[in-house]
């Protein structure tokens, strides 16, 4: 597992590190989507600043997008901070941007912790 998961009442923050896969994005995505704990949060931060790779493609991102969209109709809203400073990262959360169109799912992208939280707990 190349990622930790830390719940508070309000959110959820994943942090990865080393090389970041597909499985590893989409069982990260599945632990907090199957958690109790989903129903009542408003945000999701997922933290990529400190990784050697991020070998995610656009069919991957693809996957993560409809298993995002499958959850929209139960989890009305929420905020999706990504933290990178990674110009590939960015272009990937901008075609998942993309996928989630049309839903109340709202991504933006960070370089530091502190504006990911600040901007998350804006309700």
């Amino acid at each position: 597992m190349t990622f930790n998961i830390n719940w508070d009442k309000k959110g959820v923050y994943v942090k990865f590190r080393g090389v970041v896969t597909a499985q590893d994005l989409i069982d990260a995505n599945n632990y907090v989507i199957s958690n109790a704990n989903f129903e009542t949060i408003n945000y999701q931060i997922f933290d990529f600043i400190n990784i050697d790779d991020f070998k995610i493609t656009s069919y991957d991102i693809n996957i993560i997008g409809v298993m995002d969209k499958s959850q929209v109709e139960f989890k009305k809203e929420m905020k999706i901070a990504i933290l990178t400073q990674d110009d590939y990262v960015r272009e990937i959360t901008t075609e998942y941007d993309q996928l989630m169109a049309g839903s109340n799912w709202v991504t933006r992208i960070f370089a530091d912790i502190n504006s990911a939280r600040q901007w998350a707990a804006i309700k």
